[in-house]
């Protein structure tokens, strides 16, 4: 597969996986259990492997990386900051919550895309993207909520929904921190993954597909192969 319809192919998906996801999920407040969650990780993975495919020759004819970096912050400041500002203004949490969950995993969509047009490895975009979703799924932002507001911890973090899924059972404070720590420790142990690892990723689906193409050919060929004889006899 050339590495453009690669690239299509991957966005598209992502972009059909990401509709799907909002059209079952998206004004739910909670995360119902960890099917939910992982599907929810869908579009996310797909557009982080979109990035990654990109090649960064692609985009430097003319001004299109400065295009695509100014059109990624017009979708957050003209689209999504509206939309924040609208459903704070309506009181109506249950949809600022479900444009914050849109928000952040784009955000650190947008650094990995800025990087790899930038010239960086797809490695590179493949550690920034995981390890970034990583640490928003670890629930250190709740954990900084309740530093900044100077007030105790809670004993009981039950709005911590991908806690709850994953846990089986509502986090204790110690079960809360010792859940931020484990999934700050797994960012930084992608962030340090040798390039081999990424490589072996990338490659797979490339390695799957060649050899579909090949099979194909092969039944190709000897499908011509056997009307000749047929013919010839």
């Amino acid at each position: 597969m050339k590495p453009a319809v690669r690239s299509a192919v991957l966005a598209a998906l992502a972009i059909v996986a990401a509709g799907l996801v909002w059209l079952a999920s998206g004004r739910e407040q909670s995360i119902q259990n960890l099917w939910t969650l992982l599907a929810s990780l869908i579009p996310f993975v797909l557009a982080a492997e979109t990035i990654a495919s990109l090649r960064p020759h692609w985009f430097q004819r003319g001004r299109l990386i400065e295009l695509c970096a100014l059109g990624a912050f017009l979708v957050v400041f003209c689209f999504l900051v509206p939309k924040i500002f609208a459903a704070a203004i309506d009181n109506d949490f249950d949809k600022l919550y479900s444009w914050m969950r849109i928000l952040v995993p784009l955000l650190i969509l947008c650094l990995a895309l800025m990087l790899r047009l930038g010239g960086a490895a797809p490695a590179v975009a493949r550690r920034v993207s995981y390890a970034g979703i990583l640490v928003m799924l670890s629930g250190i932002e709740d954990l900084a909520f309740q530093l900044l507001r100077g007030k105790p911890l809670a004993a009981q973090w039950d709005w911590a929904d991908h806690m709850t899924v994953r846990l089986g059972h509502v986090a204790s404070r110690n079960e809360a921190l010792a859940f931020i720590v484990v999934h700050l420790l797994l960012a930084g142990l992608v962030l340090f993954l040798p390039d081999r690892f990424w490589h072996r990723l990338g490659g797979g689906f490339r390695r799957r597909t060649a050899g579909l193409r090949r099979g194909a050919n092969s039944q190709r060929g000897s499908s011509a192969r056997q009307r000749a004889d047929a013919r010839t006899r």
